[in-house]
Parts: structure tokens; sequence; C-alpha cells
């Protein structure tokens, strides 16, 4: 077997351990996470969270798909830059937390910040991300930061009681880092609020609400762990 043979198929060896990661991780089931509620609204199902918390035994993981590997390379690499910051911030910085995941009884929600630190003497919610150079450098420190950034720090600040927050984005070509400070805008927080409560509300009711996908084949049912028991005879609105 010649060596360009034998690098092609430790390739696909390097893609299935990809995919053997992500499958390592139990699948977030029960009460929503912060960033199920901050999908965008192409990608919210509000019938999948319900079903979701009712019978969290009954999630399902997705089948992978041909290029899963590639987007578990980039969610792995996310998180090792996200472990860099939270490094730095513990070993050199003034930290309240780092990585602590909290519930939110009342609106029924998990979250996790990637930091709070102490800045200045006030406590601040630190949001980081990484961004591909092209992304990155139209960003402008003078102006807004990244909308995802801005809403998900936004909400941690509401959620939380802290009136700032940090949005810090890294170029994962060079390193090099942006920073903005947002003030805590209920305004912003409210859409996402109110996806709480529908959840939370209908949960309570065990009512479910109306399906959003036309057939288990839409992209959206493709990747929903709750794909199957939506589909069911006898669940339907």
């Amino acid at each position: 077997m010649s060596n360009r043979t034998l690098a092609q198929l430790f390739r696909l060896e390097i893609a299935e351990m990809f995919i053997a990661w992500e499958a390592s991780k139990p699948l977030r089931t029960g009460a929503p996470h912060a960033s199920a509620i901050l999908a965008p609204e192409s990608e919210w199902c509000l019938r999948r969270h319900v079903l979701s918390a009712l019978y969290p035994e009954q999630a399902e993981r997705p089948v992978p798909k041909p290029w899963d590997a590639h987007t578990n390379a980039v969610f792995l690499n996310g998180w090792l830059l996200h472990e860099k910051w939270q490094r730095l911030f513990s070993d050199h910085g003034r930290v309240v937390e780092v990585e602590t995941s909290h519930y939110d009884e009342v609106r029924m929600l998990h979250f996790t910040p990637d930091a709070i630190i102490q800045f200045g003497g006030q406590p601040y919610v630190v949001e980081i991300k990484g961004y591909k150079h092209e992304t990155w450098d139209k960003l402008d420190e003078a102006g807004e930061p990244p909308a995802a950034a801005h809403m998900q720090c936004n909400l941690y600040c509401h959620l939380l009681g802290i009136e700032r927050g940090l949005v810090l984005v890294e170029n994962k070509n060079t390193q090099e880092y942006k920073v903005w400070v947002i003030a805590h805008d209920t305004t912003l927080a409210r859409p996402y609020i109110d996806r709480m409560y529908a959840v939370k509300g209908a949960v309570a009711t065990k009512r479910l609400p109306a399906r959003t996908c036309t057939s288990l084949r839409d992209r959206n049912a493709e990747k929903c762990p709750m794909r199957n028991l939506c589909f069911s005879r006898g669940l339907e609105k």
C-alpha cells in the first residue's frame, strides 16, 4: 500500500474521530439551553423544546452527515479557543466564575456564560467568539459588536442582573482580538425571554405547539433529536 493511500486512510480515521467526539457528548434534553433559545428565527421550533422537556428519554441522536466531521472540528477548535481565554482570566485576571452552569427555575433555562470577571470594580459578563480573518477584519471596535455575540452577552446580563458585558472576538488566523463593552438592554432580551415563557407555558399545560417541519427530510428535522417523536401518530396538535 502506498504512502499516499495510507495518508488518505488516516484522514478517514481522523474524520471518524471527530464524529466519535461529538457522539461522546450527552444530548441536551430537558429544559432548554440558552444556545437553543438564541437560535435564529429560521431554526427556532417551540414544539421541539416542549417535546424535549416532556419526553427527554425519547430524544435520539441525529444520524451523522458526511460533512459533520468538519463541523465538529470547527466546534472543537472553538471550544479550545474558549479554554485559552478562560485559563488566562483565571490565572491572571480577577475572575468571578468561568464556564459555570446556571439554571433559572423561573424561566426554565440552562445557561453557561463563558466567564464573569471583575473589571474596574464592577462585574462583567464576558462572551468569547472566534471568527475567520475575512469576517473579523470587517468588525469595527468603534461600532457595534457582532449581533449574535451581543445578543448572547446581553441575555446573560439580563438573567444574572449584571449591568455590563464584554464581547471579545479573536481572529482565528492571527490571534489578534477586538473588544466591545455593552450595556444591558432589556428590550434586546425580551424576544428570548418570551420564547422561554412560551416553552414553560406549553410544558406546564402539556399542549404541543404546531409542527414547523413538513417532513422528516426537512433540514431542521434531520438534525432534531425529537424528530421521530414529533412525527409519531398521536402527538400532532
